[in-house]
């Protein structure tokens, strides 16, 4: 089967003929936080860029920062005294955190940090100085000059879908005022550079040449000649702007009439969001998921990994809960079937998985890192006498980890400790976090039980070298021989160790803790 970004690769390279280079597009509006469902149209464009790549082609990504557009409302989180910034471009628009140097800025500089850590290449390009240098100049006057042929075009769709033809002195353009930077209205264009304004801000009204970059095209003229300009091969889109008489079905007409060029192909993506939460994320309103919180809990592979083994036009909900040991799980299975070290059984289904990690990494790793089981370590991370050096010991000694650990394999688990211990402090479910008891409980025991507790801290006692296979074959067999059922033995050493009824896999779970304490707790000694 292939990879869906194969398939559009191969898709591009048909249609679009071979090129010398190949261009990728993706771009949001900074209007808010940059979040995990915007992220999603920036690694579809990458990915696909990657299987160009995989091809021998060369590809740039853009990333289009829509840092001129207008600031149109005062999210929740910001004073509503930022009223008196509405209309302005959302890049002069103050940081109302005063951390930098504009409103934009804040959302933009943290989501390109976060990318880094992705190791993502990509152009960061910012509408804002590309108007202001006067880069588009020659387009803007180019659509004043065919604006009866762009208005044909929209109303044609508007007639389609039973709307009023757009305002007999509609404009592809709108203008921000000089003086006060607001947007300010339309009055006439010479033809050539100058186009006339009145600002209702302010009271200014004069002239201001296209090349001086205040006047700036409408989204719906604005993204065809983005295409043109850049000559953009592939850019996902959301399914609004690919809707029947969206904005893709206008500028697909648009840049062939007016830019004389063809539309780039596109893929559209469905919603991201957190399985539990209700409703959209928003990043004006602040109900979000960033990156910024997944690297917490995930390493950057596994972030990569999500995207990729998920088509685009379905819908993605993050388990941050429990499902997140089971991501973890798929991510360590899919890498090792990459390297050899197993196999699906399914020849199709193992082309399928090893293509996915492929187009997971930027750079594929020479050989197979070192995986401590993220599921055994947030165990592990819970245990009051282990630190770092000792949780990797435990996991050495248990086999999850090679006696000898190169810098890379170090690096990576003591990320995935770090990560545990993010992810039982923040999204751990109850269930799964314990304590270990500082004295034994009060328990009512039975002979029987009592008797092979005993038998069990005489096991501890005498044997220091031992697996957890062994372990877990005395558990049972101790109870066995005494007609004790293994439901109820295990309640007990769990209640013993934890006061819960049940808790982490116990065989493991008792041979990462000091023996010393365990026999003494077994002995129900103080």
């Amino acid at each position: 089967m292939v990879h869906w970004a194969d398939y559009m690769a191969e898709k591009i390279i048909r249609e679009h003929g071979d090129k010398e280079e190949y261009v990728v597009e993706s771009g949001i509006t900074p209007s808010g936080y940059v979040h995990i469902g915007n992220f999603r149209e920036f690694f579809t464009a990458y990915i696909v860029g990657h299987a160009l790549r995989d091809r021998g082609k060369r590809v740039r990504h853009i990333h289009m920062w829509d840092d001129y557009d207008r600031f149109r409302k005062v999210p929740k989180n910001v004073p509503p005294e930022w009223r008196e910034h509405l209309t302005k471009p959302v890049r002069e628009v103050p940081d109302p955190w005063g951390c930098h140097d504009s409103y934009a800025e804040h959302f933009m500089a943290l989501f390109e940090e976060e990318v880094r850590r992705l190791e993502i290449e990509v152009d960061f390009l910012h509408a804002y100085e590309l108007y202001r240098s006067g880069e588009y100049a020659e387009e803007v006057r180019l659509a004043l000059q065919k604006r009866d042929v762009i208005k044909a075009i929209l109303d044609g769709y508007r007639e389609r879908a039973k709307q009023p033809p757009l305002d007999e002195n509609w404009q592809p353009v709108m203008v921000y005022c000089p003086k006060c930077r607001k947007e300010a209205e339309f009055v006439s264009w010479d033809g050539e550079w100058k186009v006339s304004y009145r600002c209702p801000h302010c009271g200014s009204e004069g002239e201001t040449d296209i090349r001086e970059g205040n006047v700036k095209l409408r989204w719906r003229v604005d993204w065809p000649m983005r295409w043109s300009h850049f000559r953009v091969d592939f850019e996902p889109a959301g399914k609004d702007h690919l809707a029947a008489g969206g904005s893709y079905d206008t500028g697909k007409e648009i840049v062939e009439k007016v830019f004389g060029r063809l539309a780039p192909l596109t893929l559209m993506y469905e919603f991201v969001g957190i399985k539990g939460q209700r409703g959209k994320m928003s990043g004006s309103k602040g109900n979000v998921i960033l990156l910024s919180d997944l690297y917490e809990v995930l390493e950057p592979g596994i972030i990569r990994f999500i995207y990729a083994r998920s088509r685009p036009n379905k819908e993605l909900r993050l388990d941050l809960g429990l499902g997140l040991l089971n991501l973890y799980d798929e991510f360590d299975r899919v890498e090792r079937i990459y390297f050899g070290l197993e196999s699906p059984g399914n020849p199709e289904e193992e082309k399928e998985l090893r293509r996915t990690y492929e187009l997971s990494m930027p750079r594929v790793p020479k050989r197979l890192r070192a995986q401590a089981p993220f599921r055994f370590l947030v165990t592990l991370v819970q245990m009051p006498h282990l630190d770092d050096e000792g949780i990797i010991r435990v996991l050495q000694e248990q086999g999850h980890l090679p006696e000898n650990l190169e810098e890379e394999d170090l690096e990576r688990t003591n990320l995935r400790i770090k990560l545990a211990r993010n992810w039982v402090e923040k999204y751990a479910p109850d269930n799964v976090k314990f304590t270990l008891l500082d004295n034994p409980p009060e328990l009512e025991l039975g002979e029987k039980v009592r008797e092979a507790m005993l038998e069990l801290a005489g096991w501890f006692e005498n044997h220091r070298n031992f697996t957890v296979e062994e372990l877990n074959n005395v558990l049972y067999s101790i109870a066995k021989e005494r007609g004790i059922q293994s439901r109820e033995w295990f309640r007990v050493l769990y209640r013993v160790f934890i006061g819960r009824d049940r808790g982490p896999r116990l065989a493991p779970f008792l041979a990462s803790i000091d023996r010393g304490f365990v026999v003494k707790r077994l002995r129900m000694e103080g």
